[in-house]
């Protein structure tokens, strides 16, 4: 037994005895959404191949990996901060089952998602997670370890574990002292950053920095998280933006008025043609910032569309033919 426990990050028990005594199977999802949009259930599964499947598909962060390089713009290299200084910086914690949505934070809420309960089973750990025992899992290894070194930031002191409790992010049956000696015994064993995958060197992630990089240069005029779940959201967005333009060439408008009524500036050859050049953007600027707004909704809309159309046919293609 103490070989199949040897690599888990920690020896201490974490979950209860009666947990202990179920079939580890049971401590992974009730179901699965599979790469087909089906849904898939654990008794579907055949063993080891199938459970680091759906062990890496919980700790899958290949969006965070494709853009690793552009990391250092949207985070610091540091751990997160925990969850009581979250709530100082009037942060709501949501709850996702996406560890790369994991740690995102928006203005005024931080994506988490819950530990599952087979990270914190040691039996687990020996038998599905260990590089030298299982084919290809060094990845998963690394990102596991790293969702948990997260939590060993998150939850420091004993405050952020009742938060930790209250927002259901932990299972009920964790105890503060074990959770203090499990802590001790991951951090203690190695220096930690050379066993985690490198996403977790770094800790918060801005959204708007990843909406932008995905935005601009991974899935142009697609973000890493959408922001318009309505196409009325897609315009109030731009045209806000666009009004508040529109005030500020106002004002400098106004002020460029002002100034040619002056006599200093009435002779000034400079000030008259940047006034001019203005005066002209000012006319055909806002035009072209509608323009390009309705020609981005029409893409948007358009392709939409077309996916819709696409995914249903062959979905009911696939539904029909069973």
């Amino acid at each position: 037994m103490a070989q199949t426990h040897q690599c888990a990050p920690f020896t201490q028990r974490l979950l209860s005895d009666a947990s202990h005594e179920t079939d580890i199977l049971s401590l992974l999802p009730a179901s699965k959404r599979t790469e087909n949009d089906d849904l898939e259930c654990l008794t579907a599964i055949n063993q080891t191949a199938d459970v680091m499947r759906w062990a890496s598909a919980e700790v899958n962060i290949d969006r965070l990996d494709d853009i690793h390089d552009w990391l250092w713009m949207v985070g610091r290299p540091m751990p997160p901060r925990s969850l009581h200084h979250q709530r100082l910086l009037n942060r709501a914690i949501v709850v996702t089952e996406q560890l790369d949505l994991h740690l995102v934070w928006a203005s005024d809420r931080i994506f988490l998602k819950p530990l599952p309960r087979f990270l914190l089973e040691q039996r687990f750990w020996g038998k599905y997670l260990c590089p030298h025992e299982a084919p290809l899992a060094d990845t998963v290894h690394a990102r596991a370890l790293g969702f948990l070194f997260s939590y060993a930031a998150l939850i420091m002191h004993e405050s952020d574990f009742r938060i930790a409790k209250e927002a259901h992010l932990i299972p009920a049956e964790v105890q503060w002292a074990a959770w203090r000696v499990a802590v001790e015994q991951l951090l203690g064993a190695s220096f930690i950053y050379r066993r985690i995958d490198r996403r977790f060197h770094y800790g918060e992630l801005r959204l708007s920095r990843l909406n932008k990089i995905y935005f601009f240069w991974k899935t142009p005029l697609r973000g890493y998280m959408s922001r318009w779940n309505q196409y009325g959201s897609f315009f109030h967005d731009n045209f806000a933006l666009l009004a508040s333009s529109t005030v500020y060439i106002a004002v400098v408008l106004t002020a460029m008025q002002v100034g040619l009524a002056t006599e200093a500036l009435q002779s000034n050859v400079v000030f008259q043609s940047a006034s001019y050049g203005f005066t002209v953007f000012s006319i055909v600027g806002p035009l072209a910032a509608v323009a390009l707004v309705v020609v981005v909704f029409c893409y948007l809309f358009i392709s939409n569309w077309v996916a819709t159309l696409h995914y249903s046919r062959e979905r009911l293609e696939r539904i029909r033919g069973r």
